[in-house]
């Protein structure tokens, strides 16, 4: 009776193996589906199967057509192998944007921590497509690197002129394109992740540091995201609300008093934005941040100042950063 019962659970698992295996030829076949749909059930399939497809992962990455290498690399993404990230990182110089692109994050998800540098270097290449430096830039955000600190500050400091006045438009300047907001503000972003852990030597080459005012890293970096919330220095008011939050996530692992009460004012001064996202930011960032005893009284104010704010939203947004932090009734 037992050999029989182990006889039906050995072909039970055989032939769920088997089935099994003839899924996972499909799913690999449907990857080079010209439908996209086909291509993206097949990837949602495929995911949780990666390390045993590596090596035809790996050969889809090298030989596919464009968007074989693409889903290919995505899925590497997955497969936390040496052979995997040397794979990622050589596609690193793929011909396609979307390759490396994706390449970049999936080293990115896997801490591939020995290609921060080459990371690095295609943030900061000026020939590189705009989403492909945001994604690089993205993975030392993940892979919390904090040696490539100026990096993130170089690419926030980068700022195109500011648009002309309603009076200037009128007499026919023309407006300055802005083709770099979507990466100034993943670098205001990062400035934020990364601040907190990088070194005093590295807050030292931060661009627009000043000497002992920059004792830390995370000094550096509030002081270039105290511009890129300036709206006399950033003209993006996209970038500005991201830089709200940058703020928080810069000071927030920090028990400098110091520093905190620095950051309070910066966002204080926010809420006289004349875009009202970036006040509904502002108002929220104080509620996300540990406020010191030096600046309550004025948080409490600018709080209570908010709740009368024009925008419903800045309002409500007040009433929930009072109701967080005690101050502003």
């Amino acid at each position: 009776m037992v050999s029989v019962v182990i006889v039906v659970i050995a072909g039970v698992y055989a032939i769920t193996r088997w089935q099994q295996a003839r899924e996972t030829r499909e799913l690999l076949t449907l990857l080079h589906s010209n439908d996209h749909g086909e291509a993206m059930k097949a990837m949602a399939g495929l995911r949780e199967r990666g390390s045993s497809i590596e090596d035809e992962l790996i050969r889809n990455l090298e030989r596919g057509n464009d968007p074989v290498r693409w889903r290919a690399a995505v899925l590497l993404g997955s497969v936390s192998t040496e052979r995997s990230r040397e794979a990622l990182q050589k596609a690193l110089t793929d011909d396609y944007d979307d390759v490396r692109m994706d390449a970049a994050l999936a080293l990115g998800r896997l801490g591939a921590r020995s290609a921060a540098d080459r990371l690095a270097l295609m943030v900061s290449n000026e020939d590189e497509e705009i989403p492909v430096r945001t994604a690089a830039l993205r993975a030392l955000m993940l892979l919390n690197s904090g040696p490539h600190l100026p990096e993130a500050s170089e690419l926030a400091n980068d700022r195109p002129p500011q648009p002309p006045s309603e009076e200037e438009i009128e007499a026919g300047a023309e407006v300055p394109p802005d083709d770099t907001a979507q990466l100034r503000a993943t670098a205001v972003s990062a400035l934020g992740a990364l601040g907190g852990v990088a070194d005093v030597e590295v807050a030292g080459r931060v661009k627009n540091s000043k000497g002992e005012s920059a004792a830390t890293a995370a000094g550096s970096a509030l002081m270039v995201l105290e511009e890129s919330i300036d709206p006399e220095e950033e003209p993006n008011a996209d970038v500005r609300r991201v830089a709200c939050y940058a703020i928080t996530d810069l000071v927030r692992p920090t028990q400098d008093d110091e520093l905190s009460a620095t950051a309070a004012g910066i966002l204080i001064d926010a809420l006289d934005d004349e875009n009202g996202n970036v006040r509904i930011a502002a108002t929220h960032a104080l509620g996300l941040m540990r406020i010191p005893d030096s600046v309550e009284d004025g948080v409490a104010r600018a709080i209570e100042d908010a709740k009368n704010d024009e925008h419903y939203w800045v309002r409500e947004a007040a009433q929930e950063t009072a109701a967080s932090t005690g101050l502003g009734g």
